[in-house]
């Protein structure tokens, strides 16, 4: 089936080319068709069909709620939805879980009559359960999702069955959520396109949490295009999430982004002193330069030291802190009360939950999990002054971008946006994206530039076993 890009999607459902009915039935019949074998969808919306109708109906009488009035959606199953589905983060300690309230975002998406079409699969409670060897995109509800390119390549996580979905063409777009890499690392290896906003630009309000500090849902797509018109659907301030205040006072045009010149943009190459790039990395950063410099941009090579900034250990206080608050505000809709329960509950069912143990959760329980706690305060600082030097030397050298072919802590944990943009086609087992940085607040120019270089490259390929 043909890769429809949500400009497609959209100007299909204005000239009546199609209904949203049609449009859902469509995608039902991708994922009836090659899901058994990627096991990227967790749960669909039963009501899907009814929706549509009732919003194709809507639209003849009134019009278009929004630009993406009647388009289906994935989204991430750690997200809460009000409805007749589970948000379990595919744990099987959370299979009773029917949320009694939907998450902010998902509110908006509902708003602007988007289609929540099902849930798609993650890493168990997002990559935060053991350090024993668990292999991305598992998790003891739903087990394993596979890359639909190669059963080889790890499709990586957390958010893999949003990215594996979008990759293999059984959604146009997904929401998956970031913690440490959770957009870029399953964007990446599944050779699609994923944006991570700047820390508060989107609220996590009703989002199975990690950390406070850090975590963000964000879009999935095939381009840099159909991301920014997804984000610009559930960005901005929430009085339940107090992390995004500062959104108030960034008004970004985040639709139109794309469409912006990059011609006099300052653009760094950034390399890293202690880990050099292979061949094939230097070739894809020297296309990208070449690229850029042809488009009127300023390219300049940056060289640091990276750091390793291994952050779990502040994320496992707020882990316990964020998932007993987030227990307790739906509560009366699952057995689980407290980080305690399910660890109880696991030990309980071993063969079913601990395939690959819970040694993440043990030592999160372990924690005191106050973050007002000097220990963990103290790690935090330490972290971010590290984490912050991106967006130093990119205000230091007055760069609107730093651009690698290795995805790094740096973003995620000073809370900067980043895009991950595939970097040559996928024809071999070896994934390769470019992930771009912006400074904070700066999403729209980070967008302007990571649609420049795929417009000027279009590396992306279908994986074959959909073509």
């Amino acid at each position: 089936m043909k890769e429809y890009t949500l400009t497609e999607l959209i100007e299909g459902l204005s000239n009546h080319k199609w209904s949203s009915v049609d449009l859902v039935k469509m995608y039902l019949g991708q994922i009836k068709k090659f899901d058994k074998q990627l096991n990227s969808v967790a749960e669909l919306n039963p009501d899907a069909l009814i929706i549509a109708k009732s919003l194709d109906a809507e639209r003849k009488i009134k019009g278009p709620r929004s630009l993406l009035h009647g388009i289906p959606i994935l989204i991430k199953d750690n997200i809460n939805t009000l409805d007749k589905m589970h948000t379990t983060a595919n744990s099987l300690a959370l299979t009773d879980l029917m949320a009694p309230y939907d998450a902010t975002i998902v509110q908006k998406l509902r708003n602007a009559g988007v289609i929540i079409l099902g849930k798609a699969n993650l890493s168990e409670f997002a990559y935060f359960m053991s350090y024993d060897k668990m292999p991305s995109g598992y998790g003891s509800r739903n087990g394993q999702v596979k890359s639909p390119y190669n059963e080889k390549i790890d499709p990586l996580g957390s958010s893999t069955g949003s990215g594996v979905a979008v990759a293999a063409n059984l959604i146009s777009v997904a929401i998956g959520t970031e913690t440490n890499g959770s957009l870029m690392a399953p964007a990446y290896q599944n050779s699609i396109v994923s944006m991570k906003p700047t820390f508060g630009l989107v609220s996590r309000y009703g989002i199975i949490p990690i950390s406070e500090t850090q975590d963000t849902a964000g879009p999935m797509a095939r381009n840099v295009a159909d991301c920014a018109i997804l984000l610009s659907i559930i960005v901005g301030y929430d009085a339940l999430d107090s992390y995004t205040f500062n959104s108030k006072s960034h008004k970004l045009n985040l639709h139109n982004a794309y469409h912006k010149s990059v011609k006099g943009s300052r653009i760094g190459i950034l390399s890293f002193s202690n880990h050099p790039y292979d061949e094939e990395e230097k070739s894809i950063l020297e296309e990208a330069k070449s690229k850029f410099t042809m488009l009127g941009c300023d390219v300049e090579d940056i060289v640091i030291e990276g750091k390793s900034m291994k952050n779990d250990e502040s994320l496992l206080y707020e882990f316990k802190n964020g998932l007993n608050k987030y227990l307790e505000s739906v509560s009366g809709h699952t057995k689980m009360k407290t980080l305690k329960d399910i660890i109880d509950y696991n030990n309980a069912n071993p063969e079913k939950c601990l395939k690959y143990g819970q040694s993440i959760l043990v030592a999160s329980e372990q924690t005191t999990g106050d973050l007002t706690d000097g220990k963990y305060l103290n790690i935090r600082q330490n972290l971010l002054s590290e984490a912050n030097r991106l967006e130093d030397i990119m205000r230091e050298k007055n760069l609107d971008a730093l651009l690698s072919t290795k995805w790094t802590s740096y973003a995620p944990i000073a809370g900067n946006p980043s895009i991950c943009v595939p970097g040559k086609p996928l024809t071999d087992l070896k994934p390769r994206s470019i992930v771009f940085v912006g400074k904070k607040w700066d999403d729209a120019k980070l967008i302007s530039i990571a649609h420049a270089y795929e417009q000027s490259t279009k590396h992306r390929i279908p994986p074959t076993l959909f073509q």
